[in-house]
C-alpha cells in the first residue's frame, strides 16, 4: 500500500493481521475483535459526553483545575478510566518490575490486542500490557475522531494527543498520556528516558524514539512485535529474519530493528554450527559457546585443529628448538664490553646506535 491507503486502514485491524497464525492466536477472530471494539467506542463516547459538563460546571471547579480546563485532556483521560474501570481493560498478570530482566513472551496475547479482545467480559480475558494496551486506546480513540498517535521509547509504547491544528479548537493540544498499567498518568517526554527504564538519550535519535509514529512505523512495530513471537514462542528464526527484514524496510531511521536483524542471524549462525559441531571445530576453528559462535577455545593435535600460537609451538617442538624472544636493552643499563673492549649492537633494539670509543 501507498503510505496514505496504510493511513486510512483501521489500527486495531492492522494489529490482528500482523497476530494471525502466531502461538495463542490459533482461534483469532478478527472481525469479532473489531466488533467488540465499536462497542467499546459506544461506550466510551456516552460516558464522556454524560459527564462533560464538569469542565464548565461552577459546582465542579476542582475537576476542571485537574484537567488544567483542556477538553482534550478530559477526553483522554476518561477514554483510558472507562476502558479500565467499566469495561475492565487490565493488564495481565506477568507484569516485569523495571528492575528485573524483561522476560520474553510465551504466547502472541502478550504481545497483541487479541489479548484484551478474547472474550466477551474484557475482565476474563487474557488481558495486555505496554505493547497492546495503547493500541487498544488508539483504535477506540480513533474510533471517536481522536487524533491519538503511538509513541515509543525502551522496552515501551504510550499514546500522544496530537491535537495542534486541529480542526475542533478544543482538541488543540498535545500532550503524552499512559494507562499501560492501573490507572490513567500525563508525562513528558523526559520522563521516559528512566522509565521503564533509564537509558543513554543518545539512544532516542539512533532508535527514533519519542517520536509520533507514522502509519508505516505503526505497521514496523507490529511486524516487530511478530518477529519476537516468532523467535521466542515459535522458534522460528526464519520466519523472524523475514520478519524483520519488513520492519527495516518500513522504519530505516530505527537501529533497533538492524539490531534485530542481527540477533536472528547470530542465532541461525549458532544453529548450523551446532548441527555441524565437528565440521565448524576442524575446518573453520570455530564452536558455539553460550549460545553464540567464537572461536575454538583450547584445540587438541587429535582434532587437528591450532590456534596461531599452537600451531608455532608445535612447529618449534618438531623440529627441536625454541625461538627466543630478541634482547632489547633497557636504557641507562651498562652493557658488557667484548673482547675487543667494543659495545655489542643489538639488531632488534628500538634505540639508536650508541657510539663507540675510539680504538
Amino acid at each position: 500500500m501507498r503510505p496514505e491507503e496504510l493511513a486510512a486502514v483501521d489500527i486495531a485491524e492492522m494489529n490482528l493481521l500482523c497476530a494471525a497464525g502466531l502461538p495463542g492466536a490459533e482461534d483469532l477472530d478478527i472481525a469479532t475483535c473489531l466488533a467488540r471494539l465499536d462497542r467499546w467506542a459506544a461506550r466510551v463516547k456516552a460516558e464522556t459526553e454524560r459527564h462533560l459538563y464538569r469542565l464548565t460546571d461552577p459546582r465542579y471547579a476542582d475537576h476542571a483545575a485537574h484537567y488544567k480546563h483542556s477538553e482534550a485532556r478530559f477526553r483522554a483521560e476518561w477514554l483510558v478510566n472507562v476502558l479500565q474501570q467499566d469495561i475492565g481493560a487490565h493488564y495481565f498478570a506477568g507484569f516485569t518490575p523495571p528492575d528485573k530482566p524483561v522476560v520474553l513472551p510465551k504466547t502472541s496475547k502478550e504481545c497483541f490486542i487479541h489479548g484484551l479482545l478474547d472474550h466477551e467480559d474484557a475482565r476474563k480475558a487474557f488481558g495486555g500490557n505496554c505493547l497492546s494496551l495503547p493500541v487498544v486506546y488508539a483504535a477506540v480513540g480513533r474510533r471517536l475522531g481522536y487524533p491519538v498517535k503511538l509513541v515509543c521509547s525502551l522496552e515501551h509504547a504510550f499514546c500522544r494527543w496530537e491535537g495542534t491544528g486541529h480542526a475542533n479548537p478544543a482538541w488543540r493540544d498535545r500532550f503524552n498520556f499512559d494507562g499501560a498499567g492501573d490507572g490513567f498518568s500525563i508525562d513528558p517526554d523526559e520522563f521516559y528516558l528512566s522509565w521503564p527504564r533509564k537509558y543513554d538519550g543518545r539512544l532516542v535519535e539512533l532508535c527514533d524514539w519519542l517520536t509520533s509514529l507514522t502509519p508505516e512505523q505503526e505497521l514496523a512495530l507490529f511486524l516487530a512485535h511478530r518477529g519476537l513471537v516468532l523467535r521466542a514462542v515459535a522458534g522460528d528464526d526464519v520466519g523472524a529474519l523475514v520478519v524483520y527484514s519488513h520492519v527495516v524496510r518500513l522504519w530505516p531511521t530505527s537501529r533497533s530493528s538492524l539490531q534485530e536483524v542481527q540477533t536472528t542471524l547470530d542465532r541461525l549462525w549458532a544453529r548450523e554450527v551446532a548441527t555441524h559441531a565437528d565440521i565448524y571445530r576442524r575446518k573453520f576453528g570455530v564452536e558455539v559457546v553460550d549460545g553464540r559462535v567464537a572461536p575454538v577455545r583450547r584445540a587438541t593435535r587429535e582434532q587437528g585443529t591450532f590456534s596461531g600460537t599452537e600451531m608455532i609451538e608445535e612447529y618449534d617442538r618438531q623440529r627441536g628448538q625454541r625461538l627466543a624472544p630478541p634482547v632489547v636493552p633497557v636504557p641507562g643499563l651498562p652493557r658488557r664490553p667484548d673482547a675487543r673492549g667494543l659495545l655489542p649492537q643489538n639488531p632488534y633494539s628500538p634505540y639508536p646506535p650508541v657510539p663507540q670509543p675510539p680504538r
